[in-house]
């Protein structure tokens, strides 16, 4: 069989599926991290009626196009590069329907908005924080009344050199109307912390890490404000009706693979955050022991079953 890999070049989960696969299967994988290729060593693609038989599985994980801007003459060239080569996963998504994709491209794009993700919650019983994506400020104010609220990215995929965007909570009454007009965000009432969970779905496969991010002050608001040493992880059982729940929002989405965030309240509500297409698993791997990787591959390797 063979397995289609789409990433970029240092990316260790795509390289931890590559190593578990190619045990198993033949890979091919296409890096689309340009600028650190000879501009003469680009990936071979062809789609259309005489191209090679298409693969069993493919697997996507941030294949994110960058180029290096000096070959280039004006930025209309490296725009039509960046957007000829990010079609290509479009191209593939249609040419080969019959593959197991982990996961659609247009899927991943699709479950970047939080709304939508929270309106799936909702509609199979999850409970979420009360959601606003505006750029009036009367109706945020009107939104957030007395309550604590955070603003966040909302996962929208965007890249900025060196920097993240975290989850922060505001304060209402410094955000000016002008302020907020030019760029609608989306803003969250504050769900109170126990610990927070890290849900890994594969398929029908849930793996579950607890976060003990109340632990240190760093985390308590985002625990990608990561302090690992003063974080503990733990492998974690899940009950079985949010599983469930978990694997039905996943698969709403149209996910086979998906990462979900919630947090667990002082009172033992399990309160959904979002869920993201294209998560990080390693470092709770390599903390709790959970055996993601593993139970990923051989999720992709089944497809040939």
């Amino acid at each position: 069989m063979r397995i289609l890999i789409l990433s970029r070049s240092e990316n260790i989960h795509a390289d931890a599926v590559a190593d578990y696969c190619k045990q198993y299967a033949i890979i091919e994988r296409i890096n689309y991290d340009f600028d650190t290729s000879a501009q003469g060593k680009m990936p071979v693609v062809s789609f259309g009626k005489n191209v090679p038989s298409e693969p069993c599985a493919v697997f996507v994980h941030h294949p994110r196009v960058s180029c290096q801007n000096e070959w280039f003459e004006d930025e209309i060239e490296r725009k039509l590069f960046v957007v000829s080569w990010s079609s290509t996963k479009e191209w593939m998504e249609a040419k080969f329907s019959s593959a197991l994709w982990v996961n659609y491209p247009s899927a991943n794009q699709r479950s970047r908005n939080i709304l939508r993700q929270v309106q799936i919650a909702n509609s199979i019983g999850l409970e979420t924080p009360e959601t606003i994506f505006t750029n009036d400020v009367s109706r945020l104010r009107i939104f957030a009344d007395k309550s604590t609220v955070v603003i966040k990215q909302g996962n929208l995929g965007v890249h900025i050199d060196g920097k993240r965007i975290l989850t922060s909570i505001v304060d209402i009454d410094s955000i000016s109307a002008g302020m907020l007009q030019g760029c609608p965000c989306l803003f969250q009432k504050y769900v109170p912390k126990q610990f927070e969970l890290r849900i890994h779905v594969i398929g029908e496969t849930v793996l579950t890490c607890k976060i003990d991010s109340q632990a240190s002050s760093k985390t308590r608001i985002d625990w990608r404000n990561y302090d690992i040493e003063n974080t503990p992880h733990a492998a974690y059982s899940l009950n079985d009706a949010i599983s469930k729940q978990c694997v039905l929002l996943t698969k709403r989405m149209g996910l086979e693979f998906g990462v979900i965030d919630m947090v667990v309240t002082p009172q033992g509500q399990h309160v959904f955050l979002e869920c993201n297409a294209q998560g990080h698993w390693i470092w709770i791997e390599e903390l709790t022991g959970l055996p993601i990787t593993r139970t990923l591959c051989e999720h992709i390797l089944n497809s040939s079953a």
